[in-house]
């Protein structure tokens, strides 16, 4: 439940400069958004008020990552049956995006088969941004599962003072991969607790700041050789300070923290971006494709099998990513208003880009 955590006169007092985020300001499906990367153990993540100014713009990027968040028509057989039109009203997801909120490298110490990723479920609606469950895929083969309880990330509208609360429980039963279950259960406190200007080397944006805490405690059962247990999986209390602005559908700027004993050690921060290629080299994989200009069909030939191709703008921004599925592929650009364009091919050894026009 949100409450007001400050007075209405003292709201009010401030209200002047301040914003106020809808769902509208959140990400829905098929958006891509580009986060520049780095971990400064100096950052300053505890300062925060009333108009206050926030700079970051002296940040040294160290990588970038993407998120994307997928349609529903993408999902798997099974994952489209229970997050999909079919689904209990609460639990027709929006979009899906891969995730790491899942310990997946401890999990996946105490089993004999590997997991290769995670997925998460996102409802979005007018009133709150939910978690409604996750799909776990290992060797090709994707399951999903709703959670039990649903987590509420945010609770719509949002402004300075807001503060809401919120709890998830998960059980995952990795049957028929393994003879194996995993429980979560999350408790986050969410405190709406600062509003100004915040810079970044990516821009400067007037930004409300959030600051979740999320206390979580895992365990796995396993079965293994007539032997069956539950084990604990320490999850340390996290933090996550996040700005958001109502001209970007994601975080401008975001910083990770992990609590031990009562003090803060900065695990990640992030801020919005333009793709630039960071962390990856670049490479001299040979690509051809045709036409140029082009209408609607890009074709796209490459001397060795790509992960995936990315299409920026002028400025980097990514309008689009595919998979890529082999050597000669046809890409739709059809959606793509006219102008300038690079294409770029991510390989495993680095990327090669291409120009061309729509």
């Amino acid at each position: 439940m949100k409450y007001l955590l400050l007075p209405l006169l003292t709201v009010s007092t401030f209200s002047f400069g301040q914003i106020t985020l809808t769902d509208q300001h959140f990400a829905g499906p098929s958006e891509t958004y580009v986060f520049s990367t780095l971990t400064d153990l100096t950052i300053d993540y505890s300062t925060t008020g009333v108009n206050h100014t926030w700079d970051f713009s002296a940040l040294v990027p160290q990588g970038q990552r993407t998120l994307i968040t997928n349609p529903m028509s993408q999902a798997t057989a099974l994952s489209a049956f229970m997050f999909g039109s079919f689904a209990p009203v609460a639990y027709k997801a929006s979009y899906f995006n891969s995730t790491t909120d899942l310990p997946i490298s401890q999990i996946s110490s105490f089993l004999p088969v590997s997991i290769d990723g995670l997925n998460q479920f996102t409802k979005k609606s007018s009133t709150e941004i939910t978690s409604v469950g996750y799909e776990i895929t290992s060797s090709g083969q994707g399951i999903g599962f709703r959670s039990d309880t649903i987590e509420i990330r945010y609770e719509l509208p949002i402004t300075y003072g807001d503060n809401y609360e919120s709890r998830g429980y998960t059980s995952i039963d990795l049957n028929p991969i393994y003879d194996a279950k995993w429980r979560q259960h999350r408790h986050r406190v969410s405190n709406v607790d600062g509003w100004g200007t915040v810079k970044t080397p990516f821009g400067q944006f007037d930004a409300i700041r959030i600051h979740h805490i999320i206390d979580e405690f895992d365990s796995l059962y396993v079965s293994y050789s007539g032997l069956t247990m539950w084990i604990p999986i320490p999850m340390p209390v996290s933090h996550e300070y996040e700005w958001r602005s109502i001209s970007d559908k994601e975080a401008v700027m975001r910083i990770r923290t992990n609590e031990i004993l009562g003090i803060e050690t900065v695990t990640a921060v992030e801020y919005r971006d333009n793709f630039n290629g960071l962390g990856l080299n670049e490479s001299q994989i040979s690509i051809q494709f045709y036409p140029n200009p082009v209408s609607d069909k890009l074709h796209v030939s490459t001397a060795e099998q790509a992960e995936k191709f990315f299409i920026t703008d002028q400025f980097g921004r990514i309008w689009n990513q595919i998979p890529a599925t082999s050597k000669e592929q046809i890409l739709d650009v059809s959606q793509l208003s006219p102008g300038s364009y690079t294409l770029v091919a991510v390989f495993s050894s680095g990327y090669t880009t291409r120009k061309f026009v729509k």
